[in-house]
């Protein structure tokens, strides 16, 4: 197990209000928690945990490096990533930059296709080598440096050298962001968000498969393959504004397997939610 953070029982991080009674903004909230907030599962067969504060630490961090690279309140970042613990850190520091965010939701999108947009963050930059816009490269590995199996032996994985560092860049940064925050609630940020093209990610018969499952105390999401999309981050801090864990686990949608089932559990999450009506 990786742990990034304390894990302490459900009930004993810090509410809405700071210790002097005023109300939090939302990145002090998170920040608050050393509590779970991330738990991810499909981190290379690790089991890697962020705590409400350390999550917020790599968004300042990354809030931070956008800053000094001069990326902030009208310019707009393209994530294109896969589902995992750093891409969720790195989406909640394009938050609390205050950047507009776009997501290249699918392994079909192309530079062709991406529009003007100032910044591309990506775990395949090798695909957007010849792009315009300046470029971060991003390892999916855990703080051990281990890859994510996907961008083995890829093309799309080697680095460019123009394409900035972000675990090297990023870990340099001030663990405080003294950045102007955003004068609105995080999900109304995410909210304003868009995608490349039409999301959904399918089967081999092209059905629908449901990358994330609601749960009495967390979320889950199936990370196998899948890519940071607006409606997942829709989910995700929806759920972290809540106060609640997001579980990441090895599969590829939520009817999970026996082995991921007991990781679930484990994480005392509780049963499933119904979709509201």
């Amino acid at each position: 197990m990786v742990n990034l953070g304390t894990n302490l029982p459900a009930g004993t991080a810090g509410g809405a209000n700071g210790p002097s009674g005023r109300r939090l903004t939302w990145f002090e909230a998170i920040a608050a928690s050393p509590r779970p907030a991330v738990v991810d599962h499909a981190a290379e067969g690790d089991r890697v945990e962020l705590s409400g504060r350390v999550l917020a630490n790599w968004a300042a961090k990354t809030a931070n490096l956008l800053d000094v690279e001069g990326h902030g309140p009208g310019s707009t970042v393209l994530l294109d990533l896969p589902l995992g613990w750093k891409s969720l850190a790195l989406m909640l520091g394009a938050a609390r930059a205050r950047v507009e965010v776009q997501f290249a939701p699918g392994i079909s999108v192309t530079p062709d296709e991406s529009g003007s947009v100032d910044l591309v963050i990506s775990g395949t930059p090798g695909t957007w080598s010849e792009h315009p816009a300046e470029l971060w490269a991003v390892s999916q590995g855990t703080l051990m440096g281990t890859e994510h199996p996907e961008s083995r032996d890829s093309s799309d994985a080697e680095v460019p050298s123009h394409a900035l560092d972000y675990a090297s860049e990023v870990q340099m940064q001030a663990d405080q962001c003294h950045l102007p925050l955003p004068g609105t609630s995080l999900p109304a940020l995410i909210e304003a968000w868009g995608d490349l093209a039409a999301t959904g990610h399918e089967d081999d018969a092209g059905l629908a498969l449901p990358r994330w499952s609601h749960r009495e105390r967390g979320l889950v999401v199936a990370a196998a393959g899948g890519r940071l999309d607006r409606e997942t981050a829709r989910a995700v801090v929806g759920t972290w504004d809540r106060g609640l864990p997001v579980v990441l686990v090895p599969e590829r949608d939520t009817d999970l397997s026996a082995a991921s089932t007991r990781l679930v559990e484990a994480e005392r999450v509780g049963s499933p939610v119904p979709p509201s009506r």
